[in-house]
């Protein structure tokens, strides 16, 4: 024992003394008050730029919530010089727009609000003839953005995507212009969008639960009193005149701030910002009023009926984001959950004590909060008994009931997830405008994991004792169908008008200069090492944390009870280590694992601490080899399978991937496949072991690791090792979607839905490697962002669903198989046959607007150039394209296309995949909202029930 404990002390001593990232962070504010943060990375491809704005809900006016989250969606729309012909002829009905608003809020009686919606609807109809729809993701999709998206949340509101570093001056522009004159054209059409929204909140059960969670945590302040997305109410009476004035007092440059991460030259960058940044203008900012914060005297207790099945929700009161106390009860959230599993809330999951349980800490602006939840057995212990345990465990805490090296291995989780975290560009950038948001020095935001390591226990203990004691918030909820307000679709006449004019901003865009690309793509003899075909190695040269990623061809498409051992795997332990055991022996080390099943493959994961590599893969060594399933971790899969079940049954969205799953693979899907749960619930363990040792027979397919030991060094680890060997047997397939004889329906009625999950699918041809570049033509032309077809025809033009999007997929390691299209339109019960019919328009017949053709083929060059995986992804990335036929990245293949695409590239393109070939289209909702004979004029219409795709 004395031996064992020193070795581990050995062990957390190596990580007290582990690298920290050190960023190179600039921190300055222009002469108008707008603050600038700079991290120059010259390893990254691309640069990661974002604009904070501090507001968001919490500001939204008490009598008109929502404002805030509208306004996201309105700065997309365009200023008075973009996203207009002609703003002079457009400005009338735009005013005239604006005060119909006005008068609609004020109106009460329903007949007249409709005369009022139905003048509104004429208005905007006049306006849209002189709009250009998304002018403004053209524009940065034709500099070679991605990821382009923005975001609202209580405390702040943030617009951000990647863009190639050479298009620095012209992404500037853009973003500065976007804030200053802006114009919410095409209001009444974003608007719908607003309430597909709210609709799809309203399918989510996590959503409804936290939300009503936050009516009782925060007491009278905006955090429990009114909603990011805002109230229903107030989404049919909008004020373009409060947004308008939301928009005047908070952007301003004094209250935003500019973010940049990546592959740039702050020196070259900073004249550049002035120039754009430099004219926004400062104003006095509101104050936010002053609210009590609220606590609990004791237990406070709230009964729901919100949930399928009976659950409790427990509140504890924290500090604001900013608070001292922070780090001591980030400690004690990870004490209660962490992704090691070794909280003493995992333990409940782990040791089969509840059906599911977990939790998580809230630090925004002006307060705090812990959610924890838990779900009973259904024939198990009550909820007042898992209550009084977890708050005995949170009072343990602050007893002190915890070990040195169990509080340092807690530590070392921290500093492992934060230093992985400071790898990505936009997490980076996060913590950036975070630190903006909350007021604080960004270099003490960045060595975070320097806090959390010099935190004591003693610290730890007083800060449990002072807010995770007596007094505390429980939510008990019986099941219960709370009923669900659905949102009509308001009887509008759509935007008929398309044009592919171009603004007065555009052209001067165009003219903004910018310095010679310089392509990067993946290099196979510099970026990455490859031994015998399966090893992966690559260096990293950021941090000491290691990642190995070890994966067998063939998923549950070879064997469906390969998931089941995967999860078998994640809660099993030795027979020298119990689970929890396994669990805290791998975080004394530094490490975590996991593994997963999908169709094509088996695979593993293991991050950790380079110092401890061997001693870390040992022990998932033992793991593999030693694996010993009892009955008690076949009653937790069973339990799990059970909850999951009834969870399923009453979550929309995952009804709706579960029918698209069934739609694409029939009776081979993995939901029809798999073990029924009467099986389970008898399985001897025993067969979990003959199936592992059945997986790792033949070997490895792949192994990648990135790190820092020496690749000579490593190779030896692995291929010394029998149980590590090369697979020569098994091969990495791709799925093909069924092929149907005529276009096909499968539609489940579910009456509680408020929405409907759509997915939509076309079977293509095989690979043609020499064409592929044609597949990122048309990807980019048809779904890609908020200027695609996709988009534009259903949502922007049409509002007819929330969320599209979708991609044509290639056949990765079998280029003979059949590639597809796929694509998702979530639109609101009544409106699910009108998006219907226009998706199955673009599908039978493209629109051609061939003056998009120069836009696309800048951005492609631009973005493939761009877009070289991190360090991290490189192999794994490169392990595809080599499997797949490549000899080298496909991306510097195709870019040398690009540059001679025509049009007809892809119309031949879509014309060759697309175009007459039959459409599987699965959709789940309620079906009393939308009239299935119209389906009948289009195709088969397969009716459904969840029996019929899922074995339980």
């Amino acid at each position: 024992m004395r031996g064992s404990l020193l070795a581990v002390l050995c062990l957390l001593t190596g990580m007290l003394s582990a690298q920290e990232l050190k960023l190179n962070v600039e921190h300055y504010e222009l002469s108008n008050g707008f603050q600038v943060y700079l991290n120059e990375d010259k390893n990254a491809s691309n640069v990661y730029g974002a604009v904070w704005v501090n507001a968001g809900g919490k500001n939204d006016p008490a009598e008109a919530t929502g404002i805030a989250h509208y306004l996201e969606h309105m700065l997309f729309k365009g200023t008075e010089d973009l996203g207009t012909q002609n703003y002079a002829l457009e400005k009338p009905h735009l005013d005239s727009i604006r005060l119909l608003y006005d008068q609609l809020a004020l109106e009460a009686d329903k007949e007249a609000k409709l005369s009022i919606q139905k003048l509104i609807n004429a208005q905007e109809l006049k306006a849209s003839e002189y709009a250009i729809p998304n002018e403004f993701d053209r524009l940065i999709k034709g500099i070679g953005s991605s990821g382009v998206n923005a975001g609202t949340s209580n405390d702040y509101t943030n617009y951000y995507n990647y863009f190639p570093s050479n298009q620095l001056a012209k992404w500037l522009d853009i973003y500065a212009h976007r804030f200053q004159d802006p114009v919410f054209r095409l209001f009444q059409s974003e608007l719908e969008v607003v309430y597909e929204e709210k609709n799809r909140s309203g399918d989510d059960l996590e959503d409804r639960v936290y939300t009503k969670f936050n009516e009782y945590i925060y007491g009278d302040q905006p955090y429990s009193t009114q909603t990011v997305l805002g109230s229903v109410e107030h989404l049919k009476n909008p004020s373009l005149t409060k947004m308008y004035q939301y928009f005047k007092d908070y952007y301003v440059a004094n209250n935003m701030a500019l973010v940049l991460s990546g592959n740039f030259d702050a020196e070259e960058a900073k004249p550049l910002i002035e120039a754009s940044f430099g004219n926004l203008e400062r104003g006095e900012v509101p104050e936010f009023p002053e609210y009590e914060t609220n606590s609990f005297e004791g237990r406070v207790v709230e009964k729901v009926r919100i949930t399928p099945i009976k659950a409790g929700f427990m509140g504890y009161k924290l500090v604001p984001y900013a608070h001292p106390d922070r780090p001591a009860l980030e400690l004690i959230g990870q004490m209660m959950s962490n992704g090691n599993q070794t909280g003493f809330i995992d333990k409940l999951n782990l040791e089969n004590e509840v059906l599911y349980a977990g939790g998580f800490q809230e630090f925004m602006k002006e307060d705090g909060s812990a959610f924890i939840f838990f779900v009973p057995k259904i024939f198990g212990k009550s909820l007042n008994t898992f209550e009084e345990q977890i708050r005995d465990s949170f009072l343990g805490i602050g007893a002190g009931n915890f070990s040195d090296e169990y509080f340092e291995s807690i530590k070392y989780g921290l500093y492992r997830n934060f230093s992985l975290s400071l790898e990505e560009l936009a997490t980076r950038g996060r913590y950036l405008g975070l630190s903006f948001i909350y007021d604080l020095d960004p270099e003490e935001l960045l060595s975070y994991s320097e806090k959390i390591q010099a935190v004591s226990k003693e610290e730890v203990q007083r800060a449990a004792a002072k807010y995770y004691g007596e007094d505390y918030f429980i939510m008990q909820s019986r099941t219960g169908f709370p009923k669900k307000v659905k949102l009509q679709k308001p009887p509008y006449k759509p935007i008929s008008e398309r044009t592919e004019e171009s603004s007065v901003y555009a052209t001067a865009f165009e003219e903004i200069s910018e310095t010679p690309a310089d392509p990067n793509f993946i290099d196979l003899d510099k970026d990455l090492s490859i031994t015998d075909g399966y090893l992966y190695y690559t260096r990293n040269p950021l941090n000491d944390i290691f990642s190995l990623h070890l994966s067998i061809a063939g998923g549950v498409g070879k064997n469906p009870n390969y998931s089941l051992l995967a999860e078998a795997l994640n809660s099993t332990g030795t027979t020298t280590y119990s689970t929890p055991e396994l669990k805290n022996r791998f975080a004394s080390m530094g490490a975590t694992y996991g593994f997963s099943a999908d169709y094509n493959s088996f695979n593993i994961s293991l991050t950790g601490l380079d110092n401890n590599f061997n001693e870390t893969l040992d022990l998932l060594e033992e793991l593999l080899t030693d694996f010993n399933p009892t009955e008690q971790n076949v009653k937790y899969l069973y339990n799990q399978r059970t909850t999951e079940n009834k969870l399923d049954k009453n979550n929309p969205s995952t009804g709706g991937r579960i029918l698209y799953n069934y739609g694409l693979f029939g009776n081979q899907s993995q939901y029809k496949t798999r073990m029924p749960t009467r099986e389970l619930k008898n399985l001897n363990p025993d067969i979990l072991k003959v199936t592992l040792k059945e997986l790792l027979a033949n070997g490895f397919n792949s192994l990648h690791y990135v790190g820092q030991k020496e690749e000579r060094e490593l190779v030896g680890a692995i291929t010394e090792n029998p149980l590590f060997r090369k697979n020569t047997v098994d091969r990495y397939t791709f799925s093909e979607a069924q092929n149907l004889a005529e276009t096909t329906f499968y539609v489940i009625n579910d009456k509680k839905a408020i929405q409907s999950y759509v997915y939509y699918v076309v079977n293509g041809e095989p690979l043609n490697y020499e064409e592929d570049y044609k597949k990122d033509a048309f990807n980019a032309y048809y779904t890609n962002g908020l200027s695609g077809l996709l988009f534009q025809e259903v949502r922007e033009f049409r509002s007819l669903a929330y969320a599209t999007g979708g991609n044509y997929i290639d056949p990765t390691y079998e280029p003979g198989k059949m590639g597809r299209l796929v694509l998702f339109t979530g639109s609101q019960a009544d409106k699910t046959v009108d998006a219907v019919n226009v998706v199955y328009g673009l599908l039978t017949d493209m629109p051609i607007y061939e003056t998009r053709l120069e836009a696309i083929r800048e951005g492609l060059m631009l973005s493939s150039s761009s877009s070289k995986p991190a360090f991290r992804d490189l192999s794994r990335t490169a392990e595809t394209f080599l499997k797949t036929g490549y000899t080298i990245d496909p991306n510097e293949l195709n870019f040398k296309e690009y540059s001679t695409l025509e049009f007809s590239d892809i119309v031949s393109f879509y014309e060759n995949n697309i175009k007459d070939k039959p459409v599987l289209v699965t959709i789940y909702g309620d079906a009393s909202q939308f009239d299935i004979n119209q389906l009948k004029t289009l195709g088969k219409v397969i009716e459904l029930k969840m029996e019929d795709i899922l074995v339980e």
